[in-house]
């Protein structure tokens, strides 16, 4: 009787802690909070968003994030405004564009600093020392109005040159070259590093002409910080946690970037993340220095799509940025 009494209660207790773990498990899943994140596509110098992911900095914060690719800046920016994303990740400038015309957004944070394109080519130019030196190559670009072609149609002008730039698609700048279409492609990593692994070479780099530029940012609306600011924070937490761990361990970034992309060899990967970890084009923090913001937006106020640079700071919140920092 006293045993059939103890394989009772022993039945009862597996069976309490068992239903423990249940809840635990159920509380613990319904911690985390799945957001939408838009961005300009898949593209390799997003690494603190995909390390941020891939290193669980997202679910530290309680946080899961859906992708979806917009195919531009602008329309990452819309997607923002419209709310079918929480967040943007693209060129920031395109929120102190849309507010000009009315449509209060704001950038919270960077995700790519500097200008991190490096000019290369398969043909026997020189480097590029002096603007000038241009004057008798052709440039390939993405198409306006990237960065690309904004900050490389400016190199131009400010040499009194005549642009000579021809646009192209996400991934067909190096088949440019290799037809014969542009002397020289403006490119990011990885496609930096396979290009001279395949014999080309850098001549110019707009990360020494531009180190400090808010190139890539993250974007939300006002009415989320005004109505979920905690939820915002989590997100920035989650980036700066996955900037410093990048400048921290190059080679486990590296290593985990290797695991997105293994359809790239490993050691143009390592390159890729130290050019970037080196360059600061991948950022130690999620802050926008002001320098960064003031590069960013003047080059949009020369060529005319900005009217105000100082109503472009308004857009600017580097709040919680700092606030990771903590």
């Amino acid at each position: 009787m006293r045993n059939k009494v103890l394989l009772i209660a022993l039945i009862a207790l597996v069976g309490l802690l068992g239903l423990l773990l249940l809840l635990r498990n159920s509380n613990s899943s319904s911690s985390i909070r799945t957001i939408k994140v838009a961005q300009f596509g898949d593209v390799f110098i997003y690494t603190p968003l995909y390390l941020a992911d891939a290193k669980g900095f997202f679910e530290e914060e309680g946080l899961k994030i859906e992708l979806t690719n917009t195919g531009g800046d602008d329309k990452t920016y819309a997607a923002v405004i419209s709310g079918s994303a929480t967040f943007g990740v693209a060129d920031p400038v395109f929120a102190a564009i849309a507010q000009e015309k009315g449509i209060e957004g704001r950038v919270i944070g960077g995700i790519v600093n500097g200008v991190p394109f490096w000019a290369i080519t398969k043909k026997n130019i020189p480097p590029i020392i002096d603007s000038k030196m241009l004057q008798p190559y052709s440039v390939a670009t993405f198409s306006a109005p990237s960065t690309a072609y904004t900050v490389q149609i400016k190199m131009f002008q400010d040499a009194g040159l005549k642009p000579n730039i021809k646009q192209g698609a996400f991934g067909g700048l190096i088949p440019m070259l290799d037809a014969g279409q542009a002397d020289i492609a403006l490119e990011l990593e990885p496609n930096v590093s396979t290009a001279i692994a395949n014999g080309a070479k850098d001549v110019y780099s707009f990360a020494k002409i531009y180190p400090e530029f808010a190139f890539t940012g993250i974007t939300t609306s006002l009415e989320t910080i005004e109505k979920e600011p905690e939820l915002v924070q989590h997100f920035v937490n989650a980036i700066t946690k996955a900037e410093q761990y990048a400048h921290q361990y190059p080679d486990s970034t590296a290593y985990y970037m290797c695991k997105l992309y293994p359809e790239i060899e490993e050691s143009i990967i390592h390159n890729a993340i130290k050019r970037m970890v080196e360059s600061n084009a991948l950022p130690q923090n999620a802050v926008i220095s002001n320098d960064a913001w003031d590069a960013a937006v003047k080059i949009r106020q020369e060529l005319g799509d900005l009217k105000s640079v100082n109503n472009a700071k308004k857009v600017l919140d580097m709040s919680f940025a700092n606030n990771s920092l903590k």
